[in-house]
This record gives C-alpha cells, sequence and structure tokens, in this order.
C-alpha cells in the first residue's frame, strides 16, 4: 500500500511538471499618451504654461486568449475578432487608479500583469470608472457612457502571442487629441487607442 501510494504522488508531481511547462506565459500592461493639445498660457499670476490633458480611472485590464473558440490554425481573423462573450478572458489587472495622461506622455503608467493560458491575444478591454479634463481652469467631467458598460475593446494586429513560460508587455497608447471632442452638452470620451508595443521580455 505504501508503494502504491508513492507511485500515486510521484505521478501526480510528474504530471504537474508537466501541465508546468506547457502552460501559460505572463502578459504586461502599461499605458501611454499622445499629447492633446499645445500647452495653454499660464494662468494669472503664472509663469508655467498648464497643458491640457485628460485624466482616467481605470478599474480593469483583460486580455483575450485565442481558444477552441477561435479558428485553430491560420490566422483565424474572423473569428478571433468577434466578443465570445467571457470566454477567453483573463483579467490582467482590477481595482481602481486614476491615470494622469500627461505624466503618461513622458514616462510609461504600469498597469497590471496575470498569468495567461499560451496563444494568440486577440483584444485587450479597458474598463474605466471616469474622466475628465484638466487645463488651466481646472478640471471638467468628460462623459464615456460604454468606457464603464461594456468597456473598450482593442483589436490586436498581426501575432500578438504569449509564449508558454514567457512574458509579453503590452504597451496601451491613447491619442488623447483624437479621444475627445465637444459639444453643447460639454466634452465626450470616444477612445482612440492602440497597442504601440507588443514585446516579450
Amino acid at each position: 500500500m505504501r508503494a502504491f501510494s508513492s507511485h500515486v504522488v510521484l505521478f501526480g508531481l510528474f504530471a504537474l511538471s508537466i501541465a508546468g511547462c506547457g502552460g501559460g506565459g505572463t502578459v504586461e500592461v502599461g499605458v501611454t499618451a499622445q499629447p492633446l493639445q499645445v500647452p495653454l498660457a499660464p494662468p494669472a499670476g503664472g509663469d508655467v504654461a498648464i497643458e491640457a490633458r485628460l485624466a482616467v480611472t481605470i478599474t480593469e485590464v483583460s486580455v483575450h486568449i485565442a481558444g477552441d473558440e477561435g479558428s485553430p490554425g491560420g490566422d483565424g481573423d474572423s473569428a478571433d475578432r468577434e466578443d465570445a462573450g467571457e470566454k477567453g478572458w483573463t483579467t490582467l489587472f482590477s481595482g481602481e487608479v486614476k491615470v494622469d495622461l500627461l505624466d503618461a506622455m513622458s514616462t510609461e503608467e504600469f498597469l497590471g500583469s496575470n498569468e495567461v493560458p499560451a496563444g494568440k491575444i486577440t483584444q485587450v478591454r479597458l474598463v474605466l470608472a471616469g474622466a475628465e479634463l484638466v487645463d488651466a481652469a481646472g478640471t471638467s467631467p468628460v462623459s464615456c457612457p460604454s468606457c464603464s458598460q461594456s468597456g473598450l475593446k482593442i483589436v490586436t494586429e498581426g501575432a500578438v502571442e504569449v509564449s508558454p513560460g514567457g512574458t509579453l508587455h503590452l504597451t496601451l497608447d491613447v491619442d488623447q487629441a483624437s479621444s475627445l471632442t465637444q459639444d453643447e452638452s460639454g466634452y465626450r470620451l470616444d477612445p482612440v487607442i492602440k497597442i504601440a508595443q507588443a514585446e516579450e521580455r
């Protein structure tokens, strides 16, 4: 009986070892930004221009990994770009972090990382709790209904893959000037975000 138990334990450890070797990798994600507009004039009594920019509150970042619901082999673009419900999604960050995109223009702001199954990343989903415009006059609210509901889905272009045991770093780049519009009701955010870099480390 002891010998049998030992064999069971050894087999279990061997199975775990095999699973670990053929398992997934890690995805990291950060954000950078393009300028909103030229710097504004200094406020009264000031001597430093204040640059207009967006400040966004991010509550979740997830990635979608193509699995059985995608097209095995080939590029599978048409199948991969369909929203597959919650299948294949892995959360990299969940919480609440406020990102001033002025800071993100000079230094990438790290958002989070997590282990994911190996495979092709087809989409990145970003959920925002809110956004505001910061300028010389102070802050102004910016509406973005879809940001906090279905979230923003960024479709990957080309081969963005997570290798078994590897670490993939994704950099999301926000085009502030193209994302912000204004009408009689105020400011509206229709985020224009692309994956500026997908680098294996």
